[in-house]
């Protein structure tokens, strides 16, 4: 971690040194919000030496934002809390010389300042939240990165079973993540439709350690699948205890299984889970080998690849570099916002995107994968 905040911090200085010197001209520097302390601070420093930084030193290199260096500071969401970063939102959302905000996080931290977004006009883009959206838009202002919870978990709960054949499988979520609440709905009624019968439905709180509760009574129900809906780190520590007490039923989960922390939490237990995700690293399109090459020179790991919420964050730096660039107005929030609607279908590792007028993200088709001995994200058909 060391080398890469090292990394990190040579490739900020030379985002800020080189194009804003050589241009003579201002940078354009946007709060990017993310867990920068907390449970959750290997995430959000991920995404920020991983994703961004790697996006923001090619898009620099190549001219910025017509010949103006883009540049991100830090904003702590402090996840999983949300008060503290709710009064900060509503600073930055009231500063009319903040043009938008990168980033925010889970679909708990977006969800809790929708209301605030509204009042104040600003555009937000979120490549991490992944649960199924609760109220009835987008607020007009969110551009969310994430495959459809709502969409894709029927499809591969329906792919599930026609290539594993189960007729039973336990369930399980966290009660205080509105990602985790939104999407396990979604599951029960997908399940209720197959006719799959759910024979253990457990939950537990954000962080717990010690599932012994939940464990036995997984176990004891003896399902052929099991289902898990929690934030990636506790869904690894979970599965590992599962594995450790004798279940062995296929898991299947949703866009979590993108995380290196579930892998990692797992103990590598995690081999052969399915789920879905933005992108698998057998995927030979140059879009996504070279990125992976990228990363691999960044962080020093040759064996390995990027996790999907890294992709997301390196994918959405790019998206924001493109549509900022339309843009002639950047103090202009409406046109900023506008300009995410027109810029239409866009090429990226996660394969092309285009946003709708509420800020729903359409996919041309979800990308299904397992995870193999090493933890990478492969093909899964």
């Amino acid at each position: 971690m060391k080398k890469l905040l090292v990394v990190a911090a040579a490739v900020a200085v030379a985002i800020t040194a080189g194009p804003a010197l050589a241009q003579s001209k201002e940078p354009i520097r946007l709060p990017y919000a993310a867990g920068f302390s907390g449970p959750f601070v290997d995430f959000g420093n991920r995404g920020w030496n991983e994703g961004a930084m790697p996006a923001l030193k090619v898009i620099n290199e190549q001219g910025g934002i017509n010949g103006r260096p883009l540049e991100f500071y830090k904003i702590d969401t402090r996840f999983p809390d949300t008060a503290q970063f709710l009064a900060d939102y509503r600073r930055i959302c009231d500063d009319k010389a903040i043009p938008m905000i990168f980033g925010i996080g889970a679909t708990k931290t977006v969800m809790s300042v929708y209301e605030d977004l509204k009042r104040c006009a600003f555009p937000i883009l979120a490549p991490t939240s992944a649960g199924a959206w609760g109220p009835p838009d987008f607020g007009g202002w969110i551009f969310r990165y994430q495959p459809d919870a709502a969409q894709v978990i029927p499809i591969l709960l329906k792919k599930s079973q026609d290539k594993f054949k189960f007729a039973t499988m336990a369930i399980s979520h966290t009660l205080d993540d509105d990602a985790t609440l939104t999407n396990i709905r979604i599951v029960r009624k997908t399940l209720d439709d197959l006719k799959v019968k759910i024979v253990s439905d457990q939950s537990f709180k954000n962080k717990e350690i010690n599932f012994a509760s939940q464990v036995a009574n997984h176990r004891q129900a003896s399902p052929d699948a099991v289902w898990l809906s929690h934030q990636p780190g506790d869904a690894g520590t979970f599965l590992a205890q599962l594995r450790d007490r004798g279940v062995t039923a296929q898991v299947v989960l949703d866009s979590i299984i993108g995380s290196v922390d579930y892998f990692k939490l797992s103990q590598g237990k995690a081999e052969g889970s399915v789920g879905y995700a933005l992108y698998a690293a057998d995927d030979q399109r140059p879009v996504v080998q070279n990125y992976i090459k990228l990363w691999r020179e960044v962080t020093g790991q040759k064996d390995k690849a990027p996790d999907a919420f890294v992709v997301a964050t390196y994918d959405a730096v790019n998206i924001l570099a493109q549509v900022l660039r339309s843009v002639k107005d950047l103090n202009n929030r409406q046109e900023i916002r506008d300009a995410f609607i027109k810029a239409g279908e866009i090429e990226t590792v996660s394969g092309k995107v285009k946003w709708m007028k509420d800020g729903d993200v359409i996919r041309a088709e979800p990308i299904f994968v397992t995870l193999d001995a090493n933890g990478l994200l492969r093909k899964w058909n």
